[in-house]
């Protein structure tokens, strides 16, 4: 009699395990206040938050495809006007956009460990990805670049939070895994300085845009590698010379590790399309922490907000996407790449409230799709996010 008790209770004690580790702990939307700085407040949360949900599925349907990929697995294509080719900081984006989009509805999780997947199908001998994967599943980039594994590595840990990791993926034993690979092989020692890659780089051509200090704080705390600090001390100590040599706020797409040109053809030494996430990246760390990494952290978005008003006159269809280190315009067009981390920018003091309230719904009307979208669509939703306070930090949450 016992026996046929014992069989059904295990099978109901193996399917609340397995719904356990499945479960959504923190499902969207959940907005939060963030620890430090300010929301746009132009409307109503549940506006905004409407809003953050109709972009994440116009991004789902346009740039979301299973195309050419491995059994089970996704991918990010970048459009028509870039043959429906994938780079790996698609993958790392869409895994951090499916970490806080997931609910009931929206699903997400599946696609999570789908792009996880992608990722691994195309690792290089290092155990990174390499960085492009043409439309028919080929490697036509060779070797890593460093913001995709970064993004990547972060959007584990939060999975760790959000999911469990006792499901079909350990998730935080992978993300402790990619994060020594990093450390290993994308950060040059003895100087801590970020690579753009793991085979190339270093204090003579480096990328501002692929600091994320927001997360380096967090890793060293999970992996109690205490060399992140150094990582992130070195980020900011290279931003600062920008701070100290430019009224703007503005850095550029590459440089030295002295804040000077990097001599290496096509690496622009102005705010263009690898620059313009700077922003974005500098405030949320300060949403997260305030000013424990660094006062860069507030202060260099903060003058960067001021900055850009005055050279917009408070009007963000002026805003362009590109301007030499001394505010002189050399874009032409009003791009979500550009406009969405302005308007994060705007969060890291009061003073910038009605601009804030106004870059907000200038992002938030902006058209999407067409052969050039996937970038400026995919920084205009995690801009939009990070703006409405979906965009929480899991490890600041008591679970």
């Amino acid at each position: 009699m016992w026996k046929t008790l014992f069989i059904p209770l295990i099978l109901i004690l193996l399917i609340s395990c397995n719904s356990k580790s499945n479960a959504t702990n923190y499902p969207f939307p959940q907005p939060k206040r963030y620890p430090y700085g300010i929301k746009a407040n132009i409307e109503s949360q549940e506006e905004m938050n409407n809003k953050v949900q109709i972009a994440y599925e116009n991004w789902l349907s346009d740039y979301l495809t299973t195309e050419s990929c491995p059994k089970d697995s996704y991918r990010i294509h970048m459009g028509k006007a870039m043959e429906f080719a994938t780079v790996s900081e698609g993958i790392g984006w869409g895994m951090l956009i499916m970490i806080f989009m997931d609910n009931e509805k929206n699903n997400t999780k599946k696609y999570f460990d789908g792009l996880y997947k992608f990722y691994k199908s195309y690792l290089d001998a290092n155990g990174l990805m390499n960085w492009k994967i043409n439309r028919y599943g080929d490697i036509v980039g060779e070797n890593a670049a460093t913001e995709a594994d970064e993004n990547v590595a972060m959007a584990l840990l939060f999975a760790h939070k959000q999911w469990g990791s006792q499901g079909t993926i350990n998730y935080l034993k992978e993300a402790k895994s990619l994060i020594n690979k990093i450390m290993e092989h994308e950060v040059e020692k003895p100087n801590y300085i970020v690579k753009p890659g793991d085979v190339w780089g270093g204090a003579e051509v480096l990328n501002p845009c692929y600091f994320d200090p927001a997360y380096y704080r967090i890793w060293m705390s999970v992996t109690e590698d205490k060399n992140w600090q150094k990582v992130t001390v070195k980020s900011y100590e290279i931003l600062n010379y920008f701070y100290k040599n430019y009224s703007t706020g503005l850095v550029p797409d590459w440089c030295k590790e002295d804040g000077s040109k990097a001599d290496i053809p096509g690496c622009s030494y102005s705010y263009r399309y690898n620059a313009c996430q700077v922003p974005l990246k500098m405030t949320l760390d300060y949403i997260w922490f305030g000013t424990k990494n660094s006062e860069l952290a507030h202060n260099l978005p903060h003058r960067l907000s001021g900055w850009i008003k005055k050279r917009t006159k408070e009007n963000p269809s002026q805003i362009k996407d590109g301007y030499n280190l001394d505010g002189t315009i050399i874009g032409e067009y009003n791009n979500a790449a550009f406009v969405g981390p302005f308007a994060v920018a705007a969060m890291v003091d009061t003073k910038h409230q009605d601009w804030l309230n106004k870059t907000y719904k200038h992002l938030s009307n902006m058209s999407t799709g067409g052969d050039w979208g996937y970038y400026p669509d995919t920084l205009r939703l995690v801009s939009l996010l990070v703006l409405t306070g979906n965009m929480p930090n899991f490890y600041d949450i008591e679970s």
